[in-house]
């Protein structure tokens, strides 16, 4: 299994009301990505975070980022840039970021280094409220 996502919504869908989701990713799931959640529109991601559980051993240059867009690190689309992997540790993002007028996917991408790697899981988690109900 690559990974596991579970969402835990507190008052849901109410205006104002925050929403922890959380994605786990595996060294299995290498140049892949692994979905948090969907974003409502109108929503604001009040934190990101990743919480590297077991290191990642893929060589150097692992990158575990937290996004919407391109499998990348440091591009404007992440809220969680380039996380140590190759040590249990906590990468963590604050905001508020701004506003996401649109619905939409969020994700936790893991790029391995230069070898395969044979260990390594991370947890990674947004908590976001929404502005209004539709």
């Amino acid at each position: 299994m690559a990974g596991s996502q579970r969402t835990r919504p507190y008052h849901a869908g109410a205006a104002g009301a925050t929403s922890i989701a959380e994605a786990e990713i595996t060294f299995s799931a290498a140049a892949a990505r692994q979905l948090i959640c969907s974003l409502p529109a109108l929503s604001v991601v009040l934190r990101a975070w990743v919480e590297v559980l077991t290191a990642f051993n893929a060589g150097t240059s692992n990158l575990l980022t937290v996004g919407w867009g391109a499998i990348a690190a440091a591009t404007a689309d992440d809220y969680v840039a380039t996380v140590d992997e190759s040590q249990a540790s906590l990468a963590t993002a604050t905001g508020p970021f701004a506003a996401e007028t649109a619905a939409k996917d969020v994700y936790v991408y893991y790029t391995p280094g230069d070898t395969a790697a044979s260990t390594g899981k991370a947890r990674a988690f947004i908590e976001y409220a929404r502005l209004t109900t539709e």
